[in-house]
């Protein structure tokens, strides 16, 4: 795959943001067995190891010019454990993409197209999809460039509308009903929300040398982080904390109540899951396009269509033939998207960082 350094500050700004974006908004908040009645604080909890992964990033790019996480992996370390860390990436990328088209199909069939299979709707959009990984990471970045401020005018506005008279302060209000031990556990799990950023180890390498990377990275996330709390403040204040807990998505179910009470738009819930799919749509060819990229490191081929073929293959058949992403199968797979997605490289990273120093010592006593 040839790498051309075209992309600015601001194409890594949004990447960042759609990265991550989706399923956190719609499936806010969280619920785990360790659950605590403070859900908008878990999610910054949560946040902060992936601030420490974006400055060990940075530091990665003052060091290596060539911003090439992988290329550096290759040539640092031998060749078996080179493929063996790839490999482990593409599986993991795999199946939190698979975790993710599991959640598109339910909310597609529960609130769009209850009489439709679900192979249909799968096979429709990987078909969608195709196309958009068809035209490579630069079209990806276009579009996904030219669509985050819509969407994110968007939600910021259905935040905004919640704080309304049925909005109650006083369910916001962090209880402590648990130790410090159990919440900080219980927040862990909110650490899958941002797994989605891991694709930047893959879009790195195309920005321009004298781009930016750690402050359009920490912006992209703390936009996220705002949203993620936003909605976590007025579902939890307008449903309650108990209710909450049963909603399927519990800002879908906001959205309805909003047309309910205002009625100037009808049916504003399914303009809103519109522009949920299209934002879908956009992790997807993110995290896709990375899995593609990840497969072109350890077996290099002209003929890209291949791998995206195989790519889009793989997560039809797998999809088809997993359990509800609401299963407890899940759940290494979701402390899994938290190793792949912050413990491996944050450890990679530090491995490239001391090796460089090490060898920049070397040559001056020399």
């Amino acid at each position: 795959m040839e790498v051309v350094r075209k992309f600015k500050g601001i194409d890594l700004f949004a990447v960042t943001c759609c990265s991550t974006i989706t399923l956190g908004v719609t499936f806010l908040p969280y619920v785990g067995g360790d659950e605590v009645r403070s859900a908008w604080l878990k999610v910054l909890v949560a946040v902060i190891p992936y601030f420490v992964l974006f400055y060990l990033l940075k530091k990665f790019s003052s060091k290596y010019e060539s911003y090439d996480f992988f290329y550096e992996m290759k040539v640092s370390t031998w060749n078996w454990v080179f493929h063996l860390i790839v490999l482990y990436f593409i599986v993991s990328t795999l199946f939190a993409i698979v975790y993710g088209l599991e959640a598109l199909t339910l909310i597609t069939k529960v609130y769009l197209l209850p009489n439709t299979d679900q192979w249909i709707v799968l096979l429709l959009f990987l078909l969608v999809a195709a196309v958009g990984l068809g035209y490579g990471i630069t079209a990806i970045s276009r579009f996904v460039v030219s669509l985050i401020l819509v969407e994110f005018i968007l939600l910021f506005s259905i935040v905004g509308l919640g704080f309304t008279e049925y909005f109650r302060w006083m369910y916001i209000a962090p209880v402590w009903t648990t130790d410090v031990i159990t919440f900080l556990k219980s927040s862990i799990s909110d650490m899958a929300r941002y797994t989605g950023v891991i694709a930047l180890l893959g879009y790195l390498p195309f920005l321009k040398k004298d781009a930016a990377v750690f402050r359009p990275m920490s912006y992209g996330l703390l936009l996220v982080v705002s949203i993620y709390v936003g909605i976590c403040l007025v579902v939890v204040g307008t449903f309650g904390f108990e209710q909450s807990l049963t909603l399927l998505s519990p800002f879908t179910a906001l959205v309805q109540s909003l047309s309910t009470r205002t009625g100037v738009i009808e049916r504003v819930d399914l303009f809103f899951l519109g522009v949920w799919l299209i934002a879908y749509y956009k992790i997807m060819l993110v995290q896709s396009w990375f899995m593609v990229f990840l497969m072109q490191r350890i077996f290099p081929i002209r003929r890209n269509y291949i791998y995206i073929l195989l790519s889009l293959v793989l997560l039809f058949v797998i999809t088809m033939f997993m359990p509800n992403f609401v299963e407890q199968i899940w759940i290494p797979i979701h402390f899994n998207n938290i190793i792949y997605s912050f413990c491996v490289p944050a450890l990679l990273l530090g491995f490239l960082l001391m090796k460089r120093k090490e060898g920049a010592q070397q040559s001056e006593t020399s």
